[in-house]
Parts: C-alpha cells; structure tokens; sequence
C-alpha cells in the first residue's frame, strides 16, 4: 500500500504565473507539449476549473471573477466566451434545439477572411461607393455580433452566482460590473451584471445568422475577439465547417485548444490572485513586519547577552525571543506565498482588480489626483475594504496556510532558541 501525506500536511505553494499568450506560442511553434494536467502546482481539487465552469464556486473564485479576471487582467476574455459559447451550442445542437446545417448561411474561407473580417470592423477611413452600398448590410452585421455577445454574456452572468443560496449572491451585488463593449461603434453598450436569480435551463443561442457572426468575431484573422490560436487550427476549423456544416465536431478542436489556455494558463494565475487575499501594498506592509519582528528577536537575545556585561544572564531569557521569531517567521511565511497573515487569520480579503472600477472613485477624476503615495496608502488593509471571503474551499485553503505559517514559525522560533542557548555567552557558560 502506497503511503500518501494527508493534503493538510502537503506545504502549499501558490501557482507560478504562466503568460497564456507565450505557452499558446511554444505549443503552437512545439517548443514545449501540452501539459497533460492543469489541476497541479497549487490548486485545489475544489477550485478546479471544471467547478467554476460549472458554476460550483463562490466568490472570490465564481464564474463571474474568473470572467471578471481575464477581461481586466489577463485581457483574454474572448477565450472564455467563445468556450462559453461552443458548450451551450454543443448542448443546444444534441437536443436538436440548434440552426439545420441547411440555414446557417453562408460560412466564410480561410481566404475570404480578410474581406469578411473589413465588413464588420469599424473606423475604417476609406468611405467609397462601395462601402456606401453596403452599409445596410454592415448594420445588420452590428446587430448580430451585439445580439451574439448578450446571449454569450448571458451564459456568464446568469450562471456567474454560485447555488449556495444567498450569502454568494449578497456579495456578487457588492461588485461594480463594467460594460462590454460591443465590436462595432453602430452597437449599443450591453453592462454585464450577474443575475441573482438562479437559473437551471440552457439559454437558447441559436439563430440563422449566429455561427457566421461566431466565425466572424473569435476566428477570422484581425477579428474583433480574435483567439490566440494557430493558423493551421484555424483553417482547419473553417474547413470543417465547410464539410460538415453546423455540426458542433466543426469547431471542436478550437474549443479543446481555448479550454487548454483556460485551465494551463488564465485559471492557474486566477487561482495565484484569489488566494492573494491583499493587495500588493498590505502584503509588503506585513511581510515587512514579519522580516521587523524576526530582527527584533535577534536583537533582544544579542542584548540580554552582551549587556551589561557577557555572563550577565541566564541562558533561559533565551526564551524570551521566542514569540517575536514564532510571530515574525509566520508574517513571512504568509507573505512569500502573496497573502496577508491578518486577514488570513479572520478569512478576509481586499477587494480585487476588477472591483474597484468605478468604486471609491479608483481609476476616475478624484483619486487619480492624488499622488501615487497616497494611492498606495489608501490600499493598505487598515484603509481599504475588507470583504468576507465567500468561497468555502478557498476559507479552507486559506486556514491550511495560517497552520502551516503558524508551524513553521514556531519550528524556526525554536531552533533559534536551541541555537542561541548552548552560546557560551550566558551566565551558566562564562
């Protein structure tokens, strides 16, 4: 039988940070393989990406975050989206609830991309007769692609609140959602808010004009919400969809390879940032306390030893730095894995990124005169908001760091003190 440690004495060590946009690059070039699994390094089997897809998480690790998460910070909302968009189409198309392969409409080449990709972008400033002509035609294009990105942030907004009943939806209607903006300048601005009505039916996507307006803002080159994808992948998927029309099989290989980027790249950093629980100002603040307190200690020991005179005490006033180490090694601790000990300790967090847009005037005309100095200040813990944290797997993982901080800091309390004890500087030594 094989002996495995318990996973609450397995030290936690948060994800390394992964740029989606080089790993897309190296896989596609085939300087590196595909990692098998994204579910190691650091995560939680209960905060793996299929759970937050599946709307199984809580804030600060829903749906809506990670939605939240990619369009503020990462800048790769698309991949979700588009990921979004594909399961629903797929389940949609096995009911037999999906377009006929018959009225999809026309699907653009791999060499018409170009001209079908100019059709719907704006701001172009070359206006001849021939763009006049079409203008009728290219404000229908606008009101597709804006219908498609509200079903599609449909999909996020009413699955974003986890089913655990209130306590996840009173804190999602603490957030500020920001607009997503349409492709087009012709597109009214849709704001995407997370629903605090709980949803079990599949939101219906299809229409005639859907999966050519899909092709048209995730796949074609210079696309609105182009994907980072190979170009043979997708010419591959605009030949598909030439052979076997609206099939979902069409566009499978495009999903996998967005689904890889989500769960090898964006979750594990998302996963990084929701177990950081402060900012980066509160968490230098404390590490710098912890590394404060750790030379206290020395100090204490070093002066209760050499004064007034060598042999003065006793060896066991040893003892007496041992609460500074054991405290100052597990404010370390805490803040080499990019969280901060005290708010760890009552299962609190700052507010994130994306929840200060629009809040406390961050980002807008107020603020934004202060100096950078006191912008930091404003963002230390004893400042700022401090929120609950919803998620229940995320409160556990977070107590597992504490008692691991807390352990190691009395493990290195204690060697100091065997350390500094048999010194021959004491009274019992001299």
């Amino acid at each position: 039988m094989k002996f495995r440690i318990p996973s609450w004495l397995s030290w936690y060590k948060k994800p390394e940070y992964r740029d989606f946009r080089e790993y897309a690059t190296n896989i596609s070039t085939g300087k590196r393989p595909l990692s098998p699994d994204g579910r190691n390094g650091g995560i939680p089997s209960r905060l793996r990406l299929e759970r937050i897809l599946a709307n199984k998480t809580c804030s600060p690790m829903s749906l809506y975050d990670f939605y939240m998460y990619l369009k503020y910070i990462e800048y790769s909302a698309e991949n979700l989206e588009f990921y979004m968009w594909f399961k629903n189409y797929e389940a949609m198309y096995s009911k037999g609830l999906a377009i006929a392969d018959k009225d999809y409409g026309s699907i653009p080449s791999a060499a018409q991309s170009t001209s079908s990709v100019a059709r719907i972008k704006p701001g172009e400033s070359d206006v001849s007769m021939e763009k006049l002509d079409h203008d009728h035609e290219d404000d229908e294009d606008s009101e597709a692609a804006q219908e498609t990105l509200e079903r599609i942030s449909q999909l996020i907004s009413t699955t974003a609140l986890c089913t655990s009943k209130s306590s996840c939806a009173a804190a999602a209607r603490t957030s500020f959602p920001p607009p997503i903006h349409s492709p087009t300048k012709t597109s009214k601005p849709h704001h995407l808010t997370p629903s605090t009505t709980n949803t079990t039916t599949t939101t219906k996507v299809s229409s005639t004009t859907e999966l050519p307006t899909i092709i048209s803002l995730f796949l074609l080159p210079n696309s609105p919400k182009e994907l980072n994808i190979p170009p043979a992948l997708r010419n591959q998927a605009l030949s598909n969809l030439q052979t076997h029309g609206a099939h979902p099989v069409a566009l499978k290989p495009v999903a996998d390879h967005v689904y890889s980027l989500l769960r090898n790249c964006s979750h594990r950093n998302f996963v990084r940032l929701g177990v950081g629980n402060g900012t980066f100002e509160t968490v230098c603040v404390a590490t710098v306390l912890g590394w404060t307190t750790l030379l206290g200690g020395f100090l204490l020991v070093l002066c209760r030893a050499m004064t007034p005179f060598r042999g003065a005490h006793t060896r066991w006033e040893v003892f007496a730095a041992w609460p500074l180490w054991w405290l100052g090694m597990s404010l370390v601790l805490s803040g080499l894995r990019g969280s901060c000990f005290f708010l760890l300790l009552f299962s609190r967090r700052q507010r994130l990124p994306w929840e200060r847009i629009g809040a406390d005037g961050d980002g807008g005309g107020g603020l934004g005169r202060l100096g950078g100095l006191l912008r930091s200040v404003k963002r230390l813990m004893i400042f700022d908001r401090r929120i609950r944290v919803q998620e229940k797997h995320l409160r556990r993982l977070q107590r597992k760091i504490v008692l691991q901080s807390l352990t190691g800091g009395s493990v290195f309390a204690t060697l100091c003190v065997v350390l500094f004890i048999w010194l021959p500087v004491w009274r019992e030594t001299v």
